[in-house]
């Protein structure tokens, strides 16, 4: 079988084609151009592509195009029992990665019979996934094989049967799953585990126990708790008892007050109404008149008092010497001075008189001036004298009056008092006033006392006397508050005790039945005995199977040692002739001369690529069926050879291409430079490589 021709949106591929020949086809392209995605696709378009892996670095993930675009591809090739096929996988659902899946012949889009998305490449190769990937599919950083029940299964059918049924690895795999099942570990497996259960059974039996002492524990607190509940709350009933008596007493007693209180002002208004007492507002009345007679007496009392100040000042001003009238003589003296002034005033300007005369005539007119004004002062005095003591008799007389005004109305208001009243005297009426207003006052007091006695009775409440016995109960020595405080005490108590008996039902019926539980027991302890026996069993049928294997791999070993062993004498210019591997593939290579074999871990990088190369090349040659000529698929696989080595493998790789075609991926030139020129090759650069037309 060959690949002819591929085209890919996969990864970094976009839209690319590649075509291929028979032999040896050199890819060369630097890194980071898509050498291991071509050839991850390669072999995702024979065995399809996992969608079950998950993380960034599944395969569904690793190659999605980067442009967003779905994955799809095809593969043609020719198959020697098939003929020219070509292999279409596309994405329909975003879940489903390259789900789509169809096989035709080349060139005429008929449906291949026996090809499926799950079997194409089984089919088409003659051997599983596993196996072609550590065969055929070599890539740079998987030269290193690790064991695989497929891989095995298939050369222990090259070395014994022919048969392909069986394989160590597995059938130790599912013993060790057996054994595993029964004892893993301390902690794990059907041995351990049934220990476990049947300690934790017999905790649970003893739990159990405890939980039910428990819960019988938490009962009889619980009845004690009523008891103390009981007690309490007939204390509490017993003050209340006590408190609707001392109320009943109390609005008893208050009504009886009440009563007394009522009957009491009954009597006293009964007894002013025997004694004719006149109406407190007349009494009132007449105590204002009263009041008005004594404001009357006090201003008749300054008004008499008043008149005897004017009297007495009248008395003292007529008692005064008067002032003197003028006598004839002024009066004559008077008026010749008042002639001498006119005859001098006539003849001042004459001068008949002598000088002498003329002085007289104007001493006498000074004399007549100062008498004038004498005059007129003497009858000032005499004006004011009369007008003074005209205001003195005014003044008696408007006193009088006054006195008599207020004598007069003091005495109408008398009268009236003594119109009110049964008495004739003002010391008896004021008397009579100030007993009966008393009484009036006394009387408003027993009003007042009887109406705060009935509203107080009014007030008091009404006890339920239901249920309540005649006779007086005794309080209990602690108070309400106590009691309830108490109460309250119990209740914590008795939801701490219900809920530790509610816990330990409630573990109780989640533990289980005692008698479903012993039963348990008792069959785990049957089954840990029947376990442990197979174990026992399993452990000597691991132990003969190591035996077989062991004869197995005497026989396997050396035949694919031996093919190994030549390669790798090519690869390395026959420095190593013996090769060596294990049951899990683990290489041992031996120095030409040499009889201590070197661990391929122990070896430089490109050594060990080389013996891992030459170990898969045997591994081609003994696994891969040789009538399908299986593609060689090498991704940088020669990367860490020197140019000695890289050169020995290109001529391994050339006498190879004969019989079977060869993809070299590689990201150097010196594999191309070394091949130029030489027959059955195929070079293509990253120049070479097609893009696809995007309206295809």
């Amino acid at each position: 079988m060959r690949f002819t021709s591929l085209s890919a949106t996969f990864g970094t591929l976009e839209r690319r084609s590649f075509a291929f020949l028979p032999g040896l086809n050199v890819i060369e392209a630097p890194n980071e151009s898509g050498k291991s995605t071509l050839a991850i696709f390669l072999r995702t378009m024979l065995y399809g592509l996992s969608t079950r892996d998950r993380g960034l670095l599944a395969d569904k993930n690793r190659f999605r195009p980067w442009t967003g675009a779905p994955m799809r591809g095809t593969l043609s090739l020719e198959s020697e029992t098939l003929g020219a096929v070509t292999l279409t996988r596309d994405t329909t659902r975003a879940d489903s990665p390259m789900g789509r899946f169809a096989a035709t012949y080349t060139g005429t889009g008929d449906p291949v019979p026996g090809l499926s998305a799950a079997d194409c490449g089984e089919t088409l190769l003659g051997v599983p996934c596993e196996v072609y990937e550590r065969s055929a599919f070599i890539r740079q950083s998987g030269l290193a094989i690790n064991a695989n029940a497929e891989l095995e299964r298939r050369i222990a059918a090259l070395i014994t049967t022919g048969e392909e049924g069986v394989s160590f690895t597995e059938a130790s795999a599912a013993l060790k799953k057996q054994l595993n099942a029964r004892r893993a570990n301390a902690r794990s497996g059907l041995i351990p585990t049934l220990a476990q259960e049947i300690d934790a059974d017999r905790a649970t039996l003893d739990e159990l126990a405890r939980l039910r002492d428990e819960r019988a524990a938490a009962e009889e607190d619980l009845g004690a708790l009523g008891q103390r509940e009981a007690a309490l709350r007939e204390a509490l009933r017993t003050h209340e008892i006590a408190d609707v008596q001392e109320q009943y007493a109390a609005r008893e007693y208050a009504k009886r007050d009440a009563e007394t209180a009522e009957r009491r002002e009954r009597q006293f208004r009964a007894m002013l109404a025997e004694m004719c007492v006149p109406p407190q507002e007349t009494l009132s009345e007449d105590r204002r008149r009263l009041e008005t007679a004594d404001e009357l007496a006090q201003q008749l009392a300054e008004a008499e008092q008043a008149r005897l100040d004017d009297d007495a000042a009248r008395q003292a001003f007529l008692a005064a010497p008067k002032p003197k009238a003028l006598s004839a003589l002024a009066v004559l003296w008077l008026a010749a001075c008042a002639g001498c002034i006119a005859v001098s005033a006539a003849v001042s300007f004459t001068t008949l008189l002598p000088p002498a005369a003329q002085n007289a005539t104007f001493v006498l007119p000074v004399f007549a001036v100062l008498f004038g004004f004498a005059l007129r002062r003497r009858r000032a005095k005499r004006k004011a004298y009369d007008s003074r003591s005209d205001e003195l008799s005014a003044a008696l007389r408007e006193a009088e009056a006054v006195c008599a005004a207020l004598k007069s109305q003091r005495e109408r208001t008398m009268a009236q008092v003594y119109a009110d009243l049964p008495v004739g005297d003002e010391t008896s009426a004021r008397a009579y006033v100030r007993e009966n207003l008393e009484r009036y006052d006394t009387l408003s007091q027993l009003t007042q006392d009887a109406a705060a006695k009935r509203q107080r009775c009014e007030l008091c409440p009404r006890p339920d006397l239901r249920g309540v016995p005649a006779y007086p109960v005794t309080r209990p020595a602690e108070s309400p508050e106590a009691l309830r405080a108490a109460l309250a005490r119990v209740a914590e108590q008795q939801s701490a005790a219900r809920s530790r008996a509610d816990v330990a039902a409630g573990q109780l019926a989640a533990l289980g039945d005692v008698a479903e539980l012993e039963a348990s027991l008792a069959q785990k302890q049957v089954r840990l005995t029947e376990a442990q026996a197979e174990y026992d069993a399993i452990a000597m049928a691991m132990d003969a199977l190591d035996r077989a294997n062991m004869t197995l791999q005497s026989r396997f070993s050396p035949e694919l040692g031996k093919r190994a062993a030549a390669y790798f004498a090519a690869l390395t210019g026959g420095r190593y002739d013996a090769v060596v591997l294990d049951r899990s593939f683990r290489a041992l290579a031996t120095e030409h001369g040499e009889s201590v074999g070197h661990d391929a871990a122990l070896l430089s990088q490109g050594a060990g690529d080389q013996l891992y190369l030459a170990v898969r090349l045997a591994i081609c040659d003994m696994v891969l069926p040789a009538e399908r000529h299986i593609p060689l698929v090498l991704d940088d696989a020669l990367i860490n050879f020197d140019d000695r080595r890289c050169a020995a493998a290109l001529e391994l790789l050339l006498k190879l291409a004969q019989t079977r075609q060869i993809l070299l991926l590689t990201c150097q030139h010196r594999e191309a430079a070394y091949l130029a020129g030489r027959e059955n090759v195929h070079y293509i650069q990253n120049t070479d490589i097609q893009q696809i037309d995007p309206t295809i």
